[in-house]
């Protein structure tokens, strides 16, 4: 049987995997002893962290909760 996916599933799968992209990048620089590798991850964790933010609002904006 195939499931079918609305928008809306696909914007909340999307705006889990950016949050979780945004932990993930933040332990890894918590993690990290270069400085310019540190940088990197945390710039990536600010980046999904954003793209989260605007997903959410999105969600939010269209009646459901993220």
């Amino acid at each position: 049987m195939t499931e079918k996916f609305t928008d809306m599933d696909m914007l909340q799968d999307y705006e889990k995997d950016t949050r979780m992209a945004a932990q993930t990048f933040m332990m890894i620089a918590g993690e990290t002893q270069d400085p310019k590798m540190r940088k990197l991850m945390l710039k990536a964790a600010e980046m999904a962290a954003q793209s989260q933010d605007n997903f959410a609002a999105l969600i939010t904006k269209r009646g459901d909760t993220p």
